[in-house]
């Protein structure tokens, strides 16, 4: 097999590293760029570089030469909720491949890591199910500006990109805060403490509907299969465990999971509702040997309120991935459970 090379920009993120752990397992060189790198021994490369520079990108690329791939995962820090940059955001992707290209002649391709969020699913409600034809978002967003830099750019070149569209993220990965497993995960343990009902923190309407999901080491191996399927070159797909399950369908295997009473729908701020509760957290961490930390850290609390907010139907078509070749799929409702069994081997929750 020829030499494979991935750059895997944003490598320490919750997708960065479950693709960087996937293409070394399966004989990749890889090379994990981020702003800091962690103290961590890993089994590839992490090179430290500032995305926002384009001089640091041309010295600190200048040896990677023989890179075959770049898979963009990264994104510039902003908070739960506001509107992310989208200037900052393209300049990042352009300043990369700006450095990138002159020294890496074999480049093959690129792959942009986006999401739903292309099609304004936050905005209001959406005409489902969502293609990748489905029109942008009225909103503007630094997704649209990657997809045309890329299509630019690439143009006569060797090279061919892709993009991945995937939706609300559920990882193995204990330490990673904006992670809606993990989240449900320690609300619920808390509700048990409390000797309360799990309660679903957001509205009648929003326990209701139809919503999904995406396994982040699928998404992993799909960003494989497109970054090596010729029939994926130049192209888009929406990548997630595709069914559709509605909130109310999971919340009493939730409850029956903690051992607690299903509490319907009680709308609520999350981030408010634990403020004064790391007391009952801590006296679990203790009894349990969870690992340390408050409460407010364990997970992003503000997350939850973009993750129960929507009052309508969330629908991704996966037609056109298993068309080209990529058909896997994940039962959402056993996805829980199984990362619940993992959180609780971690000892990251009781």
């Amino acid at each position: 097999m020829a030499h494979r090379h991935a750059l895997i920009a944003g490598a320490t993120g919750i997708v960065g590293s479950r693709v960087a752990e996937r293409l070394q397992t399966n004989g990749w060189e890889v090379t994990g760029l981020c702003r800091r790198p962690p103290a961590a021994t890993l089994p590839y490369r992490m090179l430290s570089v500032d995305l926002t520079d384009s001089a640091d990108c041309r010295a600190k690329l200048a040896p990677l030469h023989t890179a075959t791939h770049l898979i963009y995962a990264a994104r510039y820090d902003h908070p739960e909720g506001a509107n992310e940059s989208v200037d900052v955001n393209a300049a990042m992707l352009m300043n990369l491949i700006g450095a990138l290209e002159p020294i890496a002649r074999g480049l093959q391709h690129v792959h942009l890591v986006h999401g739903t969020k292309y099609y304004g699913h936050m905005l209001g409600p959406v005409k489902v199910p969502l293609t990748e034809e489905s029109p942008r978002a009225q909103r503007d967003n630094f997704y649209f500006v990657h997809e045309d830099f890329v299509r630019e750019a690439s143009r006569g070149k060797a090279w061919t990109y892709s993009t991945s569209r995937p939706h609300t993220f559920c990882d193995p990965n204990p330490l990673e805060p904006r992670n809606a497993a993990l989240l449900i995960a320690v609300h619920a343990s808390l509700a048990r403490a409390l000797g309360a009902p799990l309660a679903y923190p957001g509205s009648e309407s929003s326990f209701r509907v139809r919503t999904q999901f995406t396994f982040v080491p699928m998404l992993a191996r799909a960003i494989e299969w497109m970054a090596g399927e010729p029939r994926c070159a130049n192209q888009s797909y929406n990548i997630t465990n595709g069914d559709s399950p509605r909130w109310s369908g999971l919340w009493p295997r939730f409850a029956a999971y903690f051992g607690v009473a299903d509490g319907g729908a009680k709308p609520m701020r999350l981030a408010d509702h634990v403020a004064d509760k790391d007391g009952a957290w801590q006296k679990l961490v203790r009894e349990h040997g969870l690992q340390p930390g408050p409460l407010s850290q364990r997970v992003l609390w503000p997350y939850a309120d973009y993750l129960f907010a929507p009052e309508w139907d969330i629908i991704s078509s996966n037609a056109k991935a298993r068309h080209d070749g990529y058909g896997e799929a994940v039962d959402s409702a056993e996805m829980f459970i199984g990362l619940f069994d993992r959180f609780r081997a971690e000892k990251m929750i009781p």
